[in-house]
């Protein structure tokens, strides 16, 4: 897989005929041999991008209704005045919010979860099947202050919403094992199988009632990273472990309901596409984060060729391009031959503590985007939850919740995260990057990535992540060019914009796009 780096070759040959020279060669992509070049090769393509998103759990369900905070949440995240993100995200929950501590349940109180289903409508004379299936026990009102922001995102001047995707943490804790959103004992599988029809029928359900209430929910997906142990003393949100297998029938269960409610739906079917296995530590090879193992099982039943794509969590994951690379490779090895597929980063986040505002965090998110971009061929992107108001390196803006305080914090990798989801766009393709005639700094410290839209722009990002400034020239016939940034001292801030020239300087510890038409 071709990526931002130095091209041995180039290098020795430079060396060789330096002296004759002057240390640069002239090639097709570089035709005047120029120094620290930055050349894209639009005939060499990769994955079209399909968006770029963030998580609404478990922060939106505390956001006021029609409140100043909620106007102002949604058009920072999700309109072309903010961030522009494409994908939400959006939680069904399992319903720990009613679930107090007498129950045993001791979820921290910013992660409890409501849930879709009116569980005071619930029939103890019918089964439970036949409880979940009745679609009049469902109601909005149970997530209400979710629903109603979602619906503002969508709704707004400018909403940039293309997709909603609705995923399950656990299912509803009226058809778990214990009665909780959590299993007993660590690595517990907490779905008894004879209630896997009923965990379909609550997810089709749910979306129904979204689709009703004017949210055109684009994606299901119905376990989340199945391969933690979600249970014992520590649990502290919703959860559910499965085992491969047990993964695996549960999302053919939920593919194969939804295609018959499809076809027997009236003209009202759902329309909504699968994705699995949202695994996290998906590059580690430990006994219980087998990742490989559940997209094995999933390729046992019918529901694999229908797909919509592999969805995969980033948490402390290792910055290395090999990790991803033997990822890829590995999970190759056990696809059927020809077996067409595609990668979504759906999660990622810092595993620490602490609130980094700044540029360190800022480029490492950046390169983290970078890698999976160049690496997993990931189409989309998104970040682990939108709004905090933790002491943790989680959020991409932070406010405090459950207060009716418009007092909003953004982050550096908020804006970071902009030096892409507002000039990378669903439907461009990434496209070849190299240094040409460059020092190995470069190919170290200057990383970044290449994007071709269909009338002709060319989108550049490049992250910087040290002290030093590196002076580079661009290569290419173009003719207007804008240079966006992100560094300590702006944020998204546009430096350049006017004709094209040649010549830039890319700032230590710096994010920066660059549009060329």
């Amino acid at each position: 897989m071709k990526k931002l780096k130095i091209f041995a070759v180039l290098l020795i040959c430079a060396a060789v005929a330096g002296a004759a020279i002057g240390c640069t060669q002239v090639s097709d992509l570089n035709p005047e041999g120029l120094e620290n070049c930055l050349a894209v090769d639009t005939s060499v393509t990769y994955q079209t991008m399909e968006g770029w998103g963030a998580s609404s759990a478990w922060w939106s369900q505390t956001v006021p209704a029609n409140s100043g905070t909620q106007q102002q949440l949604a058009k920072a995240l999700y309109s072309d005045s903010g961030l522009g993100l494409t994908i939400y995200r959006y939680n069904i929950g399992g319903g720990s919010a009613e679930l107090g501590e007498e129950d045993g349940v001791y979820y921290m109180q910013e992660r409890k979860a409501y849930s879709l289903f009116d569980s005071s409508k619930y029939d103890e004379s019918k089964s439970l099947l036949e409880n979940f299936s009745d679609y009049s026990k469902y109601s909005i009102d149970g997530d209400k202050n979710a629903v109603e922001f979602m619906k503002t995102c969508l709704t707004q001047t400018g909403s940039t919403v293309e997709e909603v995707v609705v995923f399950v943490n656990s299912p509803h804790y009226l058809m778990t094992a214990n009665g909780k959103t959590h299993g007993t004992n660590e690595y517990d599988s907490n779905l008894p199988e004879a209630n896997y029809s009923a965990f379909a029928a609550y997810i089709i359900n749910s979306v129904r009632l979204l689709k009703a209430n004017g949210i055109p929910v684009t994606t299901v997906s119905p376990v989340n990273e199945p391969q933690n142990k979600w249970g014992g003393d520590g649990a502290s949100q919703e959860g559910c472990h499965y085992e491969p297998a047990e993964a695996a029938k549960v999302i053919n269960t939920v593919y194969n309901a939804i295609k018959e409610y499809d076809a027997t739906s009236q003209g009202n079917a759902l329309g909504v596409k699968i994705s699995a296995v949202e695994n996290g530590k998906y590059t580690t090879y430990e006994v219980k984060n087998r990742a490989l193992e559940y997209i094995y099982e999933l390729s046992k039943y019918p529901c694999f060729n229908d797909l919509d794509g592999f969805s995969v969590h980033s948490y402390g994951e290792p910055m290395s391009d090999e990790a991803r690379d033997s990822f890829i490779s590995r999970m190759e090895n056990i696809l059927p031959a020809g077996y067409a597929y595609n990668i979504d980063m759906t999660e990622v986040c810092h595993m620490e503590g602490g609130v980094d505002e700044g540029m360190t965090s800022g480029t490492y998110v950046a390169k983290i985007i970078d890698k999976d971009l160049n690496h997993l061929n990931a189409r989309t992107w998104s970040w682990w939850i939108a709004v905090s108001d933790y002491d943790y390196n989680d959020g991409l803006l932070y406010w405090d919740y459950y207060s009716s305080s418009t007092d909003i914090n953004a982050v550096k990798r908020f804006y970071v995260l902009g030096q892409y989801s507002k000039f990378v766009k669903t439907g461009d393709v990434r496209v070849d990057l190299q240094w040409l005639n460059a020092s190995s700094a470069y190919g170290s410290s200057l990383t970044g990535s290449a994007f071709l839209r269909k009338d002709g722009t060319v989108t550049i990002v490049l992250i910087n992540d040290s002290s030093s400034a590196y002076p580079i020239n661009i290569a290419g016939a173009y003719e207007n060019m804008t240079v966006v940034t992100t560094d300590e001292t702006n944020n998204m801030a546009t430096s350049y914009d006017g004709t094209f020239r040649s010549a830039l300087v890319i700032g230590g510890m710096s994010v920066t796009t660059i549009v060329l038409k």
